[in-house]
């Protein structure tokens, strides 16, 4: 018979184990500076939740009392810490679906860039779109005669009466609207008759109301510094585009309304 001998185990090599840890601990080092990446995340994301809540808060507070309605706000660009330490944001907007301007309602979207944390700093650029329903419109916009502006899909019309050989005529001029800083220019393309007789000649009548322009001042309900950039009209509703630099987002700025000549 063959006699057996017990194993006796034998100990890996120091370097065999140096090798081994070796092995093993970048695993540890990516899994740390992953749980890293993902604590920062999750804090930056906590304060910018908390940072958006407060801006929300100090709007409400600074809007002017004839304004009413609730405001959201979203911050933009990443990383929000790394931002909130250098002073500045890249942009930020804010949503108001309904809004009411001296019990006028109205929805409003801005964009705004380069927005400082310290607000009694300007802001870089700051473009909105405000949109105005018929009935809004009808109560903002006054025309000669107390004609009231009608909004089409891509032009307006408005009615207005003439009196020619004593004879009173209805027309309705239909045009289109552009922006001219702070004021609103409506500009006739054609005009029609829609009271009177046509046994007399009104071409002529009717081609002189087209020549002259509306202008209709809205700086009064802009505050001041801020401009009409374009008009777009649709069936019922139009939206505007407005645009200011270097605005400081103040409660003063926010009260302090245009004028009108």
């Amino acid at each position: 018979m063959t006699a057996e001998y017990p194993t006796v185990p034998v100990a890996p090599a120091p370097a065999q184990s140096r090798q081994k840890r070796r092995r093993r601990w970048p695993w540890w080092v990516l899994g740390g500076l992953v749980l890293l990446a993902v604590l920062l995340v999750v804090a930056d994301i906590g304060a910018r939740a908390y940072a958006q809540g407060r801006a929300e808060s100090e709007i409400r507070s600074q809007l002017p009392t004839n304004l009413q309605g609730d405001v959201s706000v979203s911050i933009g660009g990443f990383s929000f810490l790394s931002q909130l330490v250098a002073g500045s944001f890249h942009e930020v907007q804010l949503d108001a679906p309904a809004l009411t301007v001296d019990g006028v309602p109205l929805a409003a979207h801005v964009t705004a860039t380069d927005v400082p944390t310290d607000l009694s700093k300007p802001v870089g650029d700051i473009q909105a779109t405000v949109t105005l329903d018929q009935a809004a419109v009808d109560s903002i916009v006054a025309l000669p005669g107390d004609a009231s502006l009608v909004l089409g899909d891509g032009a307006v019309s408005y009615d207005g009466q003439v009196t020619v050989l004593g004879l009173t005529i209805g027309y309705r001029i239909t045009g289109t609207v552009q922006a001219s800083g702070t004021d609103v220019v409506i500009q006739p393309q054609s005009a029609a008759l829609t009271q009177g007789s046509n046994l007399i000649d009104l071409s002529g009548v009717l081609g002189g109301l087209t020549k002259n322009p509306i202008t209709v001042c809205v700086a009064q309900y802009l505050p001041q510094g801020a401009t009409v950039q374009s008009i777009d009209v649709t069936s019922g509703q139009v939206s505007a585009s407005l645009a200011a630099q270097q605005f400081v987002l103040s409660e003063d700025s926010l009260r302090t309304l245009g004028t009108c000549p």
